[in-house]
């Protein structure tokens, strides 16, 4: 009866425990300059994010904000994730097709992770590529 109870609360235990993409990560961000007729500046964001039970969590700036984006999405046992990105734009010199500050935007994000790092790329409109270590 003992090693039956024992078994059984060490799967439930198991079943709970920190998966092995869970804890603080460091995320960098780099746009480079597109190859676009509007010249889009390039800018490079670095910010932290939080993976709990396999879902990520990351935000830059502050909520509201110009220049806020926040990074969110479920990375699968294998290490695959589709990311999905929100914001507000900054200046309009960074921003494909120059738009005023504050202006809503969202895109996804393909990338994959190991136990201790990762990377990612922006899948639309320009060339967006993503860094992500486990602290």
């Amino acid at each position: 009866m003992m090693t039956a109870c024992a078994a059984w609360f060490g799967g439930a235990l198991d079943a709970h425990a920190a998966g092995k993409f869970d804890g603080a990560w460091h995320v960098t961000l780099n746009c480079a300059t597109t190859p676009s007729p509007d010249h889009a500046v390039s800018y490079t964001y670095q910010f932290p994010a939080t993976v709990v039970e396999g879902v990520l969590h990351g935000e830059h700036g502050a909520k509201k904000q110009r220049g806020w984006l926040a990074l969110d999405g479920k990375i699968e046992p294998d290490g695959v994730a589709t990311l999905v990105a929100n914001g507000l734009t900054n200046s309009p010199e960074h921003a494909l097709g120059h738009p005023s500050p504050r202006t809503p935007y969202s895109y996804q994000v393909s990338a994959h992770f190991d136990a201790a790092s990762g990377s990612g790329q922006r899948t639309t409109a320009r060339q967006c590529d993503f860094v992500f270590v486990k602290s």
